[in-house]
């Protein structure tokens, strides 16, 4: 009698756990992973039907058992938790990250929940089959029946949370806003994949904010601000840290380029504009830009034997985009991202090979119509290979380049003249 009380204790703790981690995982999806829609609450209950069914191994747990069946019983319950674990960090992780938080799992993901729940309905109904026929668990035909009603269960929950989440997504479609800053909002549009060109839109408006840590401690922040017609450029950006602070800005019309450095007299731009040729940064890209040029250059670039990966379709304000992701080193993303150099140098200047053992990853985001509109970029590497008089082992770089309203004109003028380009002088990052 007391081992068997034993069994049920054990067997109803193990159970309680799952039961804990599925609520755990629907809380999360109910209150914050919901996209909202007309049958949002629908959607929200179907989360809590994998916490029902290993709810039923609390109610009904399995008892009578010898030390193999209880050795593979707490094996399926390893099981179960090794694949919802990661199940509900990959909900949380997105949350945490703020990325497009669709409901409808990749392939990937959901052979990884099929089999998390499969493995927590065995776990859950074995006890009340085995009651029920009367014979011990694990007996080899009720174990059978067991395997059955857990695959049934697994397919009839997975199978309606993907329904009512597929019914939901489908209506709100329906009301997404007929343009986006960001591109095209037409649901039917085929989107270009990771191994094909990616086009660089004629115009747009710039953003570029990037950020170095220490040892995950902030250290220095940046923001490049500008628009770009064709070939003509006009930008401002400022960065600040323990290392520097600065402002610099400068203006592209054709083939002449004005570059202006801020720092000594933000308020006289008008005299501290030196000219140049296009692009005196040195960045990547074989049209001279400096600001979506170089990012597109590495998205575009052709892909040999290494091939991008490809993260799947996104809705981001409004407009679908194609999620890409390659490699990149540290030399390639301080030539890409300009205001990584102001966070790392304090300057502009090019820095040759400085961090070539540096390893990151580029992603970037490709819409409806084609171009670039979005790419992120992250690496990290030793601060022995810094210039940096600090403390500390490891150091991240990191920027987000958003390229919107690429189908808006622009029309830029040399610096001096009474137009557009001016307006860079005054940019202050804000």
């Amino acid at each position: 009698m007391t081992r068997n009380a034993d069994d049920r204790r054990l067997m109803r703790l193990l159970a309680a756990i799952l039961t804990v981690l599925w609520a755990v995982t629907a809380v999360v999806i109910a209150t914050a992973y919901r996209p909202g829609g007309p049958v949002d609450v629908v959607v929200a209950l179907a989360c809590f039907v994998p916490v029902v069914i290993a709810d039923a191994g609390v109610v009904w747990p399995a008892r009578k058992l010898s030390r193999s069946h209880r050795t593979v019983l707490v094996w399926v319950w390893i099981a179960a938790v090794l694949f919802t674990v990661p199940v509900l960090y990959g909900i949380a992780s997105t949350l945490a990250e703020g990325g497009p938080q669709g409901l409808v799992p990749s392939a990937e993901a959901a052979y990884g929940g099929a089999i998390a729940l499969f493995a927590t309905s065995f776990f859950s109904v074995v006890g009340l089959v085995h009651r029920r026929r009367g014979v011990q668990p694990l007996e080899r035909r009720a174990s059978w029946l067991t395997a059955g009603l857990a695959a049934v269960l697994t397919v009839v929950a997975g199978l309606s949370f993907v329904f009512v989440a597929v019914v939901n997504e489908r209506d709100l479609r329906a009301d997404e806003p007929v343009s986006s800053r960001f591109g095209p909002t037409d649901p039917e549009l085929a989107l270009p994949f990771c191994d094909e060109p990616v086009a660089l839109g004629t115009n747009a408006r710039v953003v570029i904010r990037a950020r170095s840590s220490l040892d995950n401690n902030e250290r220095g922040t940046a923001v490049l601000e500008g628009r770009r017609g064709g070939v003509d450029e006009s930008w401002g950006g400022s960065w600040s840290g323990p290392d520097g602070e600065g402002r610099q800005a400068y203006v592209r019309v054709g083939p002449l380029g004005w570059v202006n450095d801020q720092s000594d007299d933000p308020r006289a731009p008008g005299t501290s504009w030196l000219a140049t040729g296009p692009d005196p940064f040195d960045l990547l890209g074989g049209r001279a830009l400096t600001m979506d040029g170089p990012p597109h250059a590495v998205a575009d670039a052709p892909r040999g034997t290494i091939v991008a990966e490809d993260l799947g379709i996104e809705h981001i304000e409004g407009a679908r985009a194609r999620h890409c992701r390659t490699f990149i080193d540290g030399s390639t993303a301080l030539d890409t991202f300009l205001p990584l150099r102001w966070l790392l140098y304090d300057a502009s200047a090019d820095p040759g090979d400085a961090i070539p053992r540096w390893r990151g990853e580029l992603d970037w985001w490709v819409f409806g119509d084609g171009e670039l509109g979005l790419a992120t970029v992250e690496v990290s590497g030793s601060r022995a290979e810094t210039p940096w008089q600090a403390e500390g082992i490891r150091v991240v770089l990191e920027a987000e380049l958003s390229a919107t309203d690429r189908d808006v004109p622009v029309d830029l003028d040399a610096p001096g003249a009474a137009g557009p380009a001016a307006g860079a002088l005054q940019s202050d990052g804000t």
